[in-house]
Order: C-alpha cells, then structure tokens, then sequence
C-alpha cells in the first residue's frame, strides 16, 4: 500500500499534458482503433496483415496500440493496400473534434 501512496504524490507533482499533446495521443489511439477494426472486418490476424504489408506482426500491434511509426502516410498507405481499401487524406476548413467523428469504416 505505501508504493500506491507514493506513486499518488509524484502524479500530482507532475504537470498535465498539454492539449496539444493529448489530442495526438487520441488521434493516435482513434486511428489504431480503425486499424483493428478494419483488419478484423477483414478477417485477417495481425500476422496475415502483416505478410501483406511486407512486415512483422509486432509492428501492427504497435499501431493498432495508436503508436509504432506514429502513422506515417506511407505506413497507412501500406495498410490500405493490404486491406484492399484506398486512402483519402484531406484537409477541411472545419476540423472535427474528434478524429472518430472525420472517419468512416464501410
């Protein structure tokens, strides 16, 4: 119990994250929630995707876990192709309030 009584106190002591900051972590965690889902509507194991991505299944839990190469364009790029899906990117004038809200899984 004193190891919880402590690390109560060092949380408290640490500053908050920015907004900034934190809005990144949930795109990041909305976008690799869209990852699962569009793999497990395909049917496929992290490690098929992976064998289509030419990659390892390590790297796939990385990003359904909302990290690994923090999204790059041609990591997503690499992951609809393999999903037999196309990537859009835009840049709208309004931008949503969540990442959640600007994606949609047919």
């Amino acid at each position: 119990m004193a190891n919880y009584s402590r690390w109560e106190d060092i949380k408290k002591q640490r500053p908050a994250p920015a907004d900034e900051t934190r809005a990144g972590v949930e795109q990041d965690f909305a976008l690799g929630q869209l990852i699962y889902d569009l793999r497990t509507v395909a049917e496929l194991s992290q490690r098929e995707l992976a064998e289509r991505m030419g990659t390892t299944q390590s790297v796939i839990s990385r990003l359904e876990e909302g990290g690994g190469a923090r999204n790059r364009l041609d990591t997503l790029a690499r992951v609809a192709t393999a999903l037999d899906r196309h990537l859009v990117v835009s840049f709208p004038e309004v931008v949503p309030k969540r990442l959640k809200d600007a994606v949609q899984v047919a």
